[in-house]
Formats: C-alpha cells, sequence, structure tokens
C-alpha cells in the first residue's frame, strides 16, 4: 500500500499522560442535524447516554463548500478542509480528462484514497504507534475510505449492486467476509432485487440499512478481536441510514421517525459493545458530514419560506443566463456541480474573452438567477463566504465559479425529501460530541469546528496530531489527565 513520509513530520510526542486507551472509535452519522441529539421522544438509549456522559458541542461548523459526504467525511478524517485534502466534493470536473470524476476514484484499483491528500487520524495513529490497527466501515464507499485513509487495516462498504458489503483490492479483504455476507443474505436484512442486481433505494432508505451496518460492525468486533490488539486499535464507522431517509422522505416524517428511533438504539448497543470489547478502555468521538434543510412540505420548512427547486431546471437556468449574454451554439456550462461550475473556457478563448474577466462576467451573470444568493470567481475574494472558499478551494480541481444557492433554497426535485450542500447553518452545523476515557463532561459554551474531532481525539488516544484548517483540540471536553 501507499504510504505518506508527511506524517512522520507532522507528529509530535505523545501529549496524554499514562497509558492510552485501548480502543478508539470515530461515529459519524450522515446527515446528522444538532437537534436529533436533544429528541425528547426516546428511551435513555445511545442520544442520551452520549448527552449525560459525554462532552457535546451543540453546534460544531463545517467550514467548507460544499456540505456534502466525500468532503464532510474527509474534514472529519483529517481534521483539514479541501484546500488541505483535496476533496472538494463528491464529484468534479477532471480538465484534462474532460469529464467528472468520483471523489474516491482509483486508477489503479477502482475504489481508494488515491484523491485524498495529506495525512488522517488514522494514518497518523499507526504511524505514532506500532502496531496500532484501523477499522473502517459505512454503507457508503466515500465514507469507509475516507475514513479508512491510506493505511486502513479493514475498509469496508455496502455494494448496493451485489446486496453485500465489499472493499477495494487496495485494503485487505477479510477471511471472514463472504461467511457474514451469505448470513446477511439469508437473514434479508436489506431487501435484494436479485434480478435486477441491485438493492432497491426504498430499502435503503430505511433503518434496515443501519441495522445491517451494525451486524457487520458486530462481526468484526468479534472476529478481529477490537480491542484487544497490541496497540490501540481505532474502529470509525459511519451509519448512511439518515441520509438516505432524509433524503427519500424528509426531515419532519414517520420515516424519519422510525430511521432515529432506531439509530439511537444501534448507538445504545455500540456503547456498551465496545466497553465490553475494551474491558472499558475506551473514548469515542460523534459527529456528521452535514446537516439538511427543512422541506417546504415540513412545518418547519413552510414557516421558513422554503422554495423548492428542480436541480435540472436549475442547471437550465444558468445555462440560459450565460446564453442570453453571450449566444453560443455550445453550452458555457461543461459541468455542473452546484456550488461548483466548470466553464467552456476554449469557447471563451475562441470568442476572444480573456479568461479572468469572462470569469467575472460570468459569476456576475449566474448570481441575477432565481433561487442564487451569489456567484464568486474560485480562488478570488469579495463576497461573505470568503473565509469558506479560501478553506475550500483547489486550484486544480475546483470550478471556475462558486455559485451560493440562497437561504432556504432547496435544490431537491424529490418532495418530500431535503438535500444539502450549501454554506446555509442548516447545512453546515452538526453536533461534535466525546465521550468516555479521558473526557469530562458538560455542554462548553463555545464555537466548535468539525476540524476539531482528528486533534482532539489524538489527544484522548494518547498522541498529538497537530491541527490546522480551523481546527483546535478542543481542550474544554478533556479531562485534567488527557489535556496535559
Amino acid at each position: 500500500m501507499r504510504t505518506n513520509a508527511l506524517l512522520l513530520v507532522l507528529l509530535l510526542p505523545a501529549a496524554a499522560a499514562g497509558a492510552p486507551p485501548r480502543l478508539g472509535v470515530v461515529v459519524a452519522v450522515d446527515q446528522m442535524r444538532p437537534e436529533y441529539l436533544d429528541r425528547s421522544d426516546l428511551p435513555d438509549g445511545g442520544f442520551r447516554r452520549l448527552r449525560r456522559e459525554g462532552a457535546r458541542f451543540p453546534y460544531a461548523s463545517h467550514l467548507h463548500i460544499p456540505t456534502e459526504t466525500g468532503p464532510g467525511h474527509a474534514a472529519l478524517s483529517t481534521g483539514r478542509t479541501p484546500a488541505t485534502h483535496g476533496i472538494i466534493g463528491n464529484d468534479w470536473y477532471d480538465r484534462r480528462l474532460g469529464r467528472d470524476v468520483y471523489c474516491f476514484a482509483d486508477s489503479v484499483y477502482g475504489l481508494g484514497p488515491e484523491n485524498m491528500r495529506g495525512p488522517t487520524l488514522a494514518d497518523a495513529l499507526k504511524a505514532a504507534r506500532p502496531g496500532a490497527r484501523v477499522f473502517a466501515v459505512s454503507e457508503k464507499d466515500r465514507s469507509a475510505i475516507a475514513f479508512g485513509g491510506r493505511r486502513g487495516d479493514v475498509v469496508l462498504w455496502y455494494d448496493r449492486s451485489k446486496g453485500e458489503f465489499a472493499t477495494s483490492g487496495y485494503y485487505r479483504r477479510p477471511s471472514w467476509l463472504g461467511a457474514f455476507n451469505a448470513s446477511l443474505r439469508r437473514k434479508a436484512v436489506v431487501a435484494y432485487d436479485a434480478e435486477k442486481k441491485k438493492t432497491p433505494k426504498d430499502a435503503m432508505a430505511s433503518p434496515a440499512y443501519d441495522r445491517a451496518l451494525e451486524l457487520l460492525v458486530d462481526e468484526l468486533v468479534a472476529q478481529e478481536r477490537v480491542g484487544r490488539g497490541a496497540s490501540t486499535d481505532l474502529v470509525m464507522i459511519s451509519y448512511s441510514g439518515t441520509d438516505l431517509v432524509g433524503h427519500r422522505w424528509g426531515l419532519e416524517t414517520p420515516q424519519m421517525d422510525a430511521q432515529l428511533a432506531s439509530l439511537d438504539a444501534i448507538l445504545g448497543r455500540l456503547l456498551k459493545r465496545i466497553e465490553k470489547a475494551s474491558g472499558g478502555s475506551v473514548a469515542l468521538a460523534l459527529s456528521g458530514d452535514h446537516g439538511a434543510i427543512h422541506a417546504p412540505e415540513d412545518a418547519s420548512g413552510k414557516a421558513s419560506g422554503v422554495r423548492r427547486f428542480d436541480w435540472m431546471k436549475f442547471g437550465e437556468s444558468m445555462e440560459k443566463a450565460l446564453q442570453a449574454r453571450w449566444p453560443s451554439d455550445k453550452p458555457w456550462i461543461v459541468s455542473n456541480q452546484v456550488p461548483l461550475v466548470y466553464l467552456n473556457r476554449e469557447a471563451a478563448a475562441a470568442r476572444g474573452l480573456e479568461r479572468g474577466e469572462f470569469f467575472k462576467k460570468a459569476a456576475e451573470t449566474l448570481a441575477r438567477v432565481d433561487g442564487v444568493a451569489g456567484a464568486y470567481v474560485a480562488g478570488e475574494k469579495g463576497g461573505p463566504f470568503d473565509s469558506q472558499l479560501a478553506l475550500s478551494y483547489d486550484p486544480g480541481r475546483s470550478g471556475d465559479v462558486y455559485v451560493m444557492v440562497a437561504e432556504n433554497v432547496l435544490l431537491h426535485d424529490m418532495a418530500p425529501g431535503t438535500s444539502h450542500g450549501s454554506p446555509w447553518p442548516y447545512d453546515a452545523r452538526v453536533p461534535l460530541l466525546f465521550w468516555g476515557r479521558g473526557v469530562k463532561p458538560g455542554s462548553p459554551d463555545v464555537p466548535a469546528a468539525t476540524t476539531d474531532l482528528a486533534p482532539t481525539m489524538a489527544r484522548l488516544l494518547g498522541f498529538d496530531y497537530p491541527a490546522s484548517d480551523g481546527g483546535a483540540v478542543r481542550l474544554e471536553a478533556l479531562a485534567e489527565e488527557a489535556a496535559r
């Protein structure tokens, strides 16, 4: 496997006194709005215990744009933002190839960490502590790979075309996975259409999806003897069910209520499981990769005046505006990954338009499209999102113009479902919570960022991982022995 020598340079001497925990756990809930932890209609399962015993920063924020799964998991994993880690979106346009590319596409293995740069918490742990093991699992490949990094021992995700958990040739395939998948199919935990060779979307947009991942975690802990290794074990879990339920059904629906009740029970069982596996020597961090906006069909969405825009028609409106300014028989937008918009540079050059001036005028034109709050030339300052843009910009991957949808505009055509991606608080804010050994319970009234998770978790595990890109070690969450 590929390694990164930069990790060895970045690591500092261990900061926490005493023996480190035997087990570290990072949990991400895809599309986790902060208030989900406060649900009063749930029993004393996972959420209440985490609130009661953990150190919680209720409204941590992602510092980047777009607020999507790939960049969000990379931020949690690396403690960095897209300008550093390079995962600028779930997809982006590769001008050299002339096509869109997937964030965790790999030129050799199909899927892998090739596109992610710099250190990760998992890679740093293995560099700092010989014998440490890293396990990363999710229903989504991009979530698992972002967490597993370059040196993950077992990195698994759900392959909906096969109805089973899988990995790529970049990582080791555990010997027990085949038997587990056979058992999963027999139990029919997640419905699978063998004739069409895929898992139906409605089967994934249900509590069954996270339940299948729970069974995988159970098997992983048992088969790999997690928490009983020669050194610290790190398990990184991303539950994707809430995101899929949100996209399909929305936030204020019976389906979301059922999903959150199931997730709460799963997390409650997870806490007991990792305590037992580690003999109580465990530290955990929990956050989310992004939030979500209330749909206009929700009571909260109606009260906020949320408007629903069809994704394709919104893109057509942007193209129409550019065509009105520069009539052409060729499209001006070569790839629409809002907020990343890639323009036809060749057509502009053929018309004699200077590139910088073309970008500027295109941004001015796109800013006037209905549903747009502002449009900004990539890599330049001049708007209310300067900080997020600077932390998100990669000169080799980012679009030519960032188009920011207006507040309370939902780009998603599947009613009553919702989506995310904007820099507005409903998309950017997620919970950040630490629990277990070395944690001082409470709810510190201080701002926090998702880039805080990796350096703070490293401190809990007994080594230093330098903070960067707006991140910090959240000393407010640490007991005295861990804060030193």
